[in-house]
């Protein structure tokens, strides 16, 4: 299942850089300088490219036994490099930049999700309390879901929302890969913690709000509820069987 686990990993990785990738090729096919055609395209299109160059750093020099752990089924990788190269690469993902494909990027976190669930599998079997550790996955795969991505904006404060809409996008993104580095390394039996939870609730009703009248992000709007209702119930029943 480990290796299995790393194949999954590899998908992510592959799939996802190559969307972002095209996206940057695409977008400078008649000029690099088109890259930086606004302050919100230079952000959101070198936000990504630091990313990219970023997570390929990561892959060769941090992430012991990833590359071997794709063929021999011994070897485990280290899962705290290997989830924290995974977030580097979600923050390309978090951004809107021309010609991105949706689909494709979600066709990446599928990959990531499923390898989640996979290592969840193995852990159950030593974990003193499996309903936690199920509970929180659960939590964290909704959590994820409530990242807003970072759009482009005509409303009046433009500027400013673009500013919030960066800081708690790159603060979710965090949040969401230590969370998801202590799940695999043995650690995420308990993941509803407060101050994701707060900076989620808080940081997403802002965004909401400023862009109401512009246009209406259904999908944050529905997890961030979620979210919201499945750390409620969970700290509830948490305290209950402890």
């Amino acid at each position: 299942m480990s290796m299995v686990i790393s194949w999954l990993f590899l998908g992510y990785f592959i799939i996802l850089f190559a969307e972002r990738a095209q996206s940057l090729v695409r977008i400078c096919r008649g000029s690099f300088a088109d890259l930086y055609r606004s302050r919100f395209d230079g952000y959101v299109n070198t936000l990504t490219i630091i990313s990219l160059i970023a997570t390929v750093v990561m892959l060769i020099f941090a992430c012991k036994g990833f590359w071997q752990s794709l063929a021999d089924k011994s070897v485990i990788p280290d899962y705290s490099m290997l989830t924290v190269t995974a977030g580097i690469l979600l923050v390309s993902g978090m951004v809107h930049t021309e010609y991105t494909v949706a689909p494709v990027q979600f066709a990446s976190y599928g990959m990531l999700i499923v390898a989640m669930v996979l290592r969840c599998v193995q852990l159950s079997e030593g974990s003193g309390n499996r309903f936690m550790l199920w509970y929180s996955l659960i939590f964290l795969t909704v959590f994820s879901m409530a990242i807003p991505v970072m759009y482009r904006s005509e409303i009046k404060n433009a500027t400013l929302f673009h500013i919030i809409e960066a800081v708690v996008s790159l603060a979710l993104v965090a949040c969401f890969t230590f969370m998801l580095r202590d799940l695999f390394l043995g650690q995420g039996n308990d993941l509803l913690r407060w101050v994701p939870m707060l900076i989620a609730v808080i940081g997403d009703a802002v965004i909401l709000a400023m862009r109401w009248k512009e246009n209406v992000n259904t999908f944050v709007l529905i997890f961030i509820i979620l979210s919201a209702v499945i750390f409620s119930a969970g700290k509830i029943v948490f305290a209950v069987i402890n």
